[in-house]
């Protein structure tokens, strides 16, 4: 028993001798196990190796060194450490566990004032929906500009992933990797391919719109045609003045369609494979062929927008007529809602926004110089042919013909309120009746009962490049071309471009601004500093 003791004695003076090699090996055991564990994770069980001699080597320590650990622990001082060791342990416990629940909870907030970093109702829908894997493969190289561009594109791509877990991203330098880059046809620095499939979209834009267009395509989401007649002076769609089409040309083309015009009186016809046909304010006269082939479009089931102004042309109003839409003359007046100093802008919003499907969650929208647009379908057409309004005005509106001396119940002008926007649902134009549905059987106007679908809006400037990006505008036309195609889960609120935000100040709050920051706070702090010296001193 004494030699068994003796023994042991032997061993516990050996490691005490020892002691501090122990340690030092165990501690570099543990950097090793940590080293590998980052650099080769693959290797899990020389990882757990590492561990295990550093836990033997720890207990040997403790052992040798059991009296010199006991006498430290117990002492006033180490207690003090362990105190503080224990508060900085609590501490990193509380951080890894606050880490571990924001990992898992995948809220965000968004804190600017314009909501820059939101995501659209749209694009969280398409990321929701997607059903297919994504891949976005960015190709910029070591630039600073490329750099920077790179950053913008990674923080979308990383808000596009929070959403779905079908899309994935990776960046490539062309310069390191040419061959990658030319199995992807990459010829400029900056591209960005979306890819699903056998489908591939190179784009160069930034932006919101263009990666949610491009997820679009490669999902294989039909594009649909979209054209714009074009031969009587209506809106341009390509040009880039106040006047023009051509936000309303790249907002359909981020949703997905393909955007044409058609010079109608060289065509003299509507291509079949037409989605859309959209009549933006034709200003000259339509020959008889043309007129023709628009009311055989309409017709047969066809899916228009008409976007008007005062004094639109005979031949429009009749062709609007055939579907019990009366085009009145004059300008529509809004004393009860309206833009600032200007009675003839109408301005819908909240309760004035009625055909849902188009307008749900709209901002409001207005409408500089409208016509008066009145429903006239006879009733018994009014199984066939269905009218909707999408927003009307306030009852304080009226129809004035002469916009120069405007009074509000003059007892000449027609009172409202009045449709800015009309619906138009059916399968056969007013008198010319089809067959009647059975008895007791409702039209469903989402049916295919009802072929054709028609919008008609009383001002054409509102989707103007001048006022697209106004309030909800833009809103307002794209969406009644995704409820036209029947695309209802494009119909949302759309991101809008970066805004610019300037903060104007008065020469005397700019001086203001300059004496308190440059000279009052510093003052402050001395101040401060110079009481708590002199009660310490």
């Amino acid at each position: 028993m004494s030699t068994r003791l003796s023994g042991i004695t032997s061993l516990r003076g050996i490691l005490a001798s020892h002691s501090l090699p122990l340690v030092a090996l165990a501690l570099l055991s543990l950097l090793a196990a940590l080293l590998v564990f980052v650099l080769l994770p693959e290797l899990r069980v020389v990882v757990q190796a590492l561990v295990a001699v550093a836990a033997v080597l720890f207990v040997l320590f403790f052992v040798g060194a059991y009296s010199e650990v006991k006498q430290g622990v117990m002492s006033r001082q180490s207690r003090y450490g362990v105190n503080a060791v224990v508060m900085v342990l609590a501490f990193l416990g509380i951080a890894i566990i606050a880490n571990l629940i924001t990992s898992q909870n995948r809220a965000r907030f968004d804190v600017t004032a314009g909501g820059q970093y939101t995501l659209a109702r749209q694009t969280v829908t398409v990321l929701k929906g997607l059903q297919q894997p994504v891949k976005v493969t960015g190709f910029f190289n070591k630039e600073p500009i490329m750099l920077a561009s790179q950053g913008i594109a990674r923080n979308r791509l990383t808000e596009y992933r929070f959403q779905t877990d079908k899309l994935s991203f990776e960046f490539v330098d062309p310069d390191e990797k040419p061959g990658v880059a030319r199995q992807y046809e990459i010829r400029n620095y900056g591209a960005l391919v979306f890819e699903s499939g056998d489908r591939r979209k190179q784009v160069f834009g930034l932006t919101e719109q263009d990666f949610t267009g491009a997820i679009l395509s490669v999902t294989g989401t039909e594009q649909l045609k979209v054209y714009f007649v074009t031969g009587h002076a209506e809106r341009d769609i390509l040009a880039v003045d106040e006047k023009s089409y051509q936000f309303v040309r790249e907002g359909l083309i981020a949703d997905n369609y393909d955007v044409n015009v058609l010079n109608l009186p060289a065509e003299q016809r509507i291509p079949d494979d037409a989605s859309l046909l959209v009549v933006a304010s034709p200003q000259r006269p339509w020959l008889a062929a043309e007129l023709d082939a628009l009311n055989a479009y309409l017709d047969g089931g066809g899916k228009a927008l008409f976007l008007l102004d005062p004094n639109a042309l005979p031949e429009m109003r009749d062709v609007l007529k055939r579907w019990g839409i009366e085009v009145k003359s004059g300008v529509v007046v809004d004393e009860g809602s309206f833009v600032p100093q200007d009675f003839t802008v109408p301005v819908t919003r909240g309760n004035q926004q009625l055909f849902t499907p188009i307008t749900r969650d709209s901002a409001a929208t207005f409408f500089p110089g409208a016509a008066g647009l009145d429903i006239n379908v006879p009733q018994e057409d009014q199984y066939h042919v269905q009218l909707f309004s999408v927003n009307i005005t306030s009852f304080q509106s009226f129809l004035e013909t002469n916009p120069q001396e405007i009074e509000y119940n003059s007892g000449v002008d027609e009172v409202g309120p009045w449709p800015l926007g009309l619906v138009v649902l059916g399968n056969k134009p007013i008198g010319e009746r089809p067959e009647r549905p059975a008895a007791g059987v409702a039209p469903d106007p989402g049916a295919a009962a009802f072929p054709t679908r028609m919008v008609v809006f009383a001002d054409s400037d509102f989707a103007t490049n001048e006022f697209f990006y106004s309030l909800g505008n833009g809103d307002l036309i794209l969406n009644t071309a995704n409820w036209l195609t029947q695309q209802e889960e494009l119909i949302s609120i759309r991101p809008k471009p970066p805004e610019f935000r300037r903060l104007d100040v008065t020469q005397r709050a700019w001086t203001f601004i300059l004496w308190t920051t440059g000279l009052l706070w510093p003052l402050g702090i001395l101040f401060a500093g110079g009481i708590a010296w002199w009660r310490r001193r």
